[in-house]
């Protein structure tokens, strides 16, 4: 009887941890999934970090909502009000010196260089105000990309670690490589002639 009650604690244990690897393993994220050709880690978009983030992403409304609202802020449409009306006038400031060069009248000459150096300082003037909002957008935006950067890292980080170690490889394989690596030294030494 009491040999009867030791099988069946020894095959219950045996499925209750056959179940609870199972049940690790289907946890564990995809993006540690073996691929059948790994050729595509040495590729620059193979991103692990990106990919165990997108799995937290799915996972949680909260990081969906961020990584929305993320998606949504375009910088650039307002930027590029600015970068445009900026070129412009660019675009007309090197179009009147390559004009100037064209004057052969040096007295009219300097009179023309002095009429838009006073309208270039003008104009830098008055879009200094806008230059210190460009310059606060590109620094916020750049905060937001330090900050997002860091999130998925530190978010990340307990996975890979959790991964790290349950997947810690036994020392045993590379303790027997290491000892026939040693027999195999010692034969080709013992068989090198004498130089």
């Amino acid at each position: 009887m009491l040999k009867k009650i030791a099988v069946f604690s020894l095959i219950l244990l045996i499925s209750c941890r056959e179940n609870e690897a199972n049940h690790r393993s289907s946890e564990e994220p995809k993006a540690f999934e073996e691929k059948s050709i790994d050729i595509g880690r040495f590729r620059r978009d193979n991103d692990l970090v990106e990919d165990l983030y997108q799995e937290l992403v799915d996972k949680s409304p909260e990081l969906k909502s961020l990584e929305k609202e993320l998606s949504e802020l375009n910088t650039r449409d307002t930027t590029n009000i600015f970068y445009n009306y900026d070129q412009k006038s660019d675009d007309y400031y090197n179009s009147a010196e390559s004009h100037i060069n064209g004057i052969r009248d040096s007295v009219m000459k300097q009179k023309i260089i002095n009429l838009i150096k006073k309208s270039s300082d003008k104009y830098a003037s008055q879009k200094a105000d806008l230059e210190n909002l460009m310059d606060n957008i590109i620094k916020k935006r750049n905060e937001i990309n330090n900050y997002h950067s860091a999130l998925k890292i530190i978010l990340t980080i307990p996975l890979i670690e959790q991964y790290q170690k349950q997947h810690l490889p036994n020392k045993s394989p590379f303790d027997k490589l290491i000892e026939k690596e040693d027999q195999l030294l010692q034969k080709t030494k013992k068989n090198t002639p004498k130089y």
